[in-house]
Order: C-alpha cells, then sequence, then structure tokens
C-alpha cells in the first residue's frame, strides 16, 4: 500500500504555536443532524415532491449553478449546518436502493448531503517542505483522499460515504450516511461544559442500566452509557489505526448517534492517512501488542486544543495515533462528568495545563478502576499510555458484559483494507454536468418553493396531472451513478 508523496501532506490542519496567544474558543460545535422529533412524516409513495437543493447563495455562482437540485433522486428536508467550504443538507431518497425490501423505519432513506464549491477547495493551499522540493497540495485533494479513504472503510462505529457526486465544475457532493440523533454531546459556551443531546426516542434502543445507576455529574452520562458509548468508540478508533488513519479530532462533537443508538465516528476534516512504508519506524526490540505503536509520526499540530497531547504541543515528533489515545480520554472524560480534564480561557495557560508533569485530576466520586482507566490514558508519557489491549482488557471496560462478550471483545481484530492511487484517482465520480442526473434546475430559491407547493398541493386534491418532474427540468432521469 504504497502511495509515496501523493499523500504527503495532504489531511494535515497545521496550528502554528508561535502565534500571539489569543482567548482559546471554545471546542467546536457544528450542527449536523436533526432531532428525531422534528422531521416531517414520511412522503406516501405517489409523493414526487421537488427538492430545493440551492447549494450556495454568493453571487459568484451562475443562477443555475445557484439553484442546482437533486430532486430526480433526494427530496430535500432541511439545512444542517453550513462551514466555508460545504453546507450539509438532511435529504431523502426517494427512490429506495432495496425496493423490495421496504420497512416502516422513519430514518431508513434519509441521508446528509454534504456539497461542496470545488472552486474555493482549489484555491486554499498548503506548503510542505520535503527535502529540497516544495510540495503545494489544495484542500480539493485532501477531499478527494479523504473520499477514497471513506469509500474502502466500512464498519458500524464510523459514519458512512453512500456515493460521490462530481460534475467537474462547481459542485462536489457527499452523500453521507446521516445520524437522526445527531452529536452524542453539545459545548454551552456560557457554562464551559458539556451538555448530553440524546432523544428520549432512542433510550429504547438501549440495554436496561443497573436499578441504581451511577451518574457522576448532572450534565454528565449515567456510568453504564458512558461505558457502552466508550467501548463502541474503541472498536471504531481502533479500526481505523489498523488502517493506518489517525482521526486527529477525536472529541463528543464529532461522535453522532445512529438511528439504532449506535455511535459513529464523524468528521475526517483533518485525519491523516499514513502510508505505511513512510510512517512506520523500527519499533524495539521488547514490542508488542501492548506497547504504544512506533509509526505515524507526525510534527505538526491538529484538531481541538483542549483535545491535543502533551507530546503534541512541542516541536519534536510524536505518534499521531498514540496522541489519538489521548483524545479518546479526554472524550470519556467528558462524557462521564460533563466537562474537560483541562480548560483554560487562554491559549497559554491551557497548554501550561496540558504540559504539567501533574496527573489528570479525576473527581473523587470515580471508582477506583475509572480513576486508573482516565489516567492511563492521559498519561503525559506517550510511552507509557495506554494501548488498545490494555483497554479491551480494562476492568471497567468491560463491567456489564456477559462472558463470552467480554472474550469476544478483548479479542477483536480489524482486517486492513487497501487504498492504492487507482482508489484515489477514481475516488470521484464525474458525470458530465449536475443537470443530467437531476429533474429540474432551479432559477431561485422562491421558485422552488412554489414549486413544492403546487406539488404538495396536486397530492392533496387528488388531482391526475403531468409529474412534478415534467414541470420542473427538461432532461429525463434514469439514475444518480453512486460512487
Amino acid at each position: 500500500m504504497v502511495l509515496g508523496k501523493l499523500f504527503s501532506g495532504l489531511f494535515k490542519k497545521k496550528e502554528s504555536l508561535s502565534e500571539p496567544a489569543a482567548p482559546i474558543p471554545a471546542p467546536r460545535v457544528i450542527a449536523v443532524a436533526t432531532p428525531a422529533s422534528s422531521l416531517p412524516p414520511r412522503p406516501s409513495a405517489s409523493n414526487n415532491a421537488v427538492a430545493n437543493a440551492g447549494v450556495f447563495d454568493d453571487a459568484d455562482l451562475s443562477p443555475q449553478q445557484q439553484g442546482l437540485g437533486f430532486s430526480g433522486e433526494y427530496e430535500f428536508i432541511k439545512e444542517l449546518g453550513k462551514g466555508a467550504t460545504a453546507v450539509v443538507k438532511l435529504c431523502r431518497r426517494l427512490h429506495s436502493q432495496d425496493s423490495d425490501n421496504q420497512t416502516d423505519d422513519e430514518y431508513e432513506n434519509l441521508v446528509a448531503l454534504k456539497e461542496f464549491k470545488t472552486s474555493l477547495l482549489k484555491k486554499i493551499k498548503e506548503f510542505k517542505r520535503e527535502g529540497r522540493r516544495m510540495i503545494v497540495s489544495t484542500a480539493l485533494d485532501k477531499v478527494q483522499v479523504e473520499i477514497a479513504i471513506m469509500k474502502k472503510l466500512s464498519h458500524p462505529n464510523l459514519v458512512s460515504l453512500d456515493a460521490v457526486l462530481d460534475d467537474g465544475s462547481e459542485l462536489l457532493v457527499l452523500v453521507l450516511e446521516y445520524a437522526p440523533f445527531g452529536q452524542v454531546m453539545v459545548w454551552d459556551g456560557d457554562e464551559q461544559t458539556y451538555r448530553p443531546m440524546l432523544d428520549p426516542k432512542i433510550l429504547r434502543h438501549f440495554p436496561a442500566g443497573p436499578a441504581h445507576p451511577v451518574q457522576y455529574a448532572p450534565n454528565g452520562f449515567p456510568e453504564h452509557l458512558a461505558r457502552m458509548f466508550f467501548r463502541e468508540l474503541v472498536d471504531g478508533l481502533e479500526y481505523l489505526h489498523t488502517n493506518s488513519i489517525c482521526h486527529r479530532d477525536l472529541k463528543p462533537e464529532n461522535i453522532l448517534v445512529g438511528k439504532h443508538g449506535v455511535v459513529k465516528i464523524a468528521d475526517f476534516g483533518v485525519a491523516h492517512f499514513f502510508d505505511e512504508s513512510a510512517a512506520a519506524m523500527p519499533s524495539p526490540p521488547a514490542a508488542n501488542n501492548n506497547s504504544p505503536p512506533s509509526k505515524g509520526f507526525v510534527t505538526n499540530s491538529a484538531g481541538t486544543y483542549a483535545y491535543m497531547a502533551p507530546e503534541s504541543l512541542v516541536s519534536a515528533p510524536y505518534s499521531a495515533f498514540v496522541a489519538d489515545i489521548w483524545a479518546l480520554g479526554v472524550t470519556l472524560y467528558a462524557l462521564l462528568f460533563g466537562k474537560l480534564p483541562y480548560f483554560a480561557p487562554d491559549v497559554t495557560d491551557l497548554f501550561d495545563m496540558i504540559q504539567s508533569p501533574q496527573p489528570v485530576d479525576v473527581p473523587e466520586s470515580a471508582s477506583v478502576e475509572l480513576r486508573e482507566l482516565l489516567r492511563g490514558l492521559l498519561e503525559k508519557d506517550p510511552t507509557k499510555r495506554m494501548t488498545f489491549a490494555e483497554i479491551r482488557h480494562h476492568p471497567w471496560v468491560v463491567t456489564g458484559l456477559a462472558i463470552d462478550a467480554v472474550a469476544a471483545f478483548q479479542t477483536r481484530c480489524h482486517d486492513a483494507v487497501e487504498i492504492t492511487e487507482h482508489d484515489v484517482e477514481h475516488a470521484l465520480t464525474k458525470i458530465s454536468s449536475v443537470s443530467t442526473i437531476t429533474t429540474m434546475k432551479v432559477r431561485g430559491k422562491k421558485w422552488a418553493m412554489k414549486a413544492r407547493q403546487k406539488t404538495l398541493d396536486r397530492n392533496a386534491s387528488s388531482v391526475s396531472a403531468k409529474s412534478e418532474d415534467d414541470d420542473v427540468s427538461p432532461t429525463p432521469h434514469d439514475n444518480i451513478q453512486a460512487a
């Protein structure tokens, strides 16, 4: 799996530590999911509602590009979030991929469309020196590598990529798995704490807890739920590491809850894929499964300040794999106590706290086993930090599992997938134009709203007329080719 310089420098987000200290921002919270209770009812089979999937309102987009839609395959429901380079929208797939196996699952055909403005991605550049050469990559290069990785990976605890659409001009659309119950926690900037965000409807998917559940903080999860989430995070993160991928921004905001209550790691925006031949370093003679990985060394910092490991705050190379374990520990701390183990309003003060030789302060109310686990995950010395093998065998982690489940969890292994240059080069499904796979070219949002209302009126009155598709697009459609 040698990709050479193609991957070099990609999937890195540098954070300069030499900049003047500034007030630390609260952990980023990007809404990428809608509470299940707010979803509109599913349309009947006859409801072929028009979707307005206008991507950006920027003046430099043509009227056609401002109103490009995917109504032939997807019904637009609402916007979920918007960033500097992309907008995420909740949509419903109108034509089921498995029409012979329909269910009453209200989330079955929901997807999240992440739409990029490719011209902007091409303008965002990163420069990296390799020897005497200067390597230049763009944000579009990063997205392409991200797509190649996501298309290859398949794990229940990772958000999956269903399809990719690219017309080679202005739009790049990722069709992502939708997690209807949203982020597991959100950051309250006023209180500087986390708040659990579990919809009551999801509780039925969780096994019954103890008669007297332990809860260490009113804004933290009960211990048995936090433990269950943690085990699933361990599975998902170890799968990434097995495939030479470091997430580099693991935190509650990037953990979503799927329709069956399964937590899923999301947002691979600063993830890093390591070419094994380039990333691996000789292991020490005594290396074994209980030793930190001797690979994945980087020199730059990436991710969210409060989740950065101590070794990432100095100029020496460090293992991004071991740093992910630190972020896993910070995440578990937040799940249990609803706060961060290290937090300060000033970046310099925060970094001083993280780099302090003092061990992490765990509330005395925590059990001895939990305190031991957190201090092992948040070990300041990366060579002594816990490994996945040690995590899987820790008594706090396996508490509550049946004997056979404990054995399965402790011996679980993940097969690595191969990501080749061909995968990256063909990560995007090229199409002649977005309009050839859609049934509309909406000139403006107002026009699209009228079109949707017209369709609803027709269905309500049971008037037989030509379909909405004929009204809004002169271009026939067959199907969207999934990547």
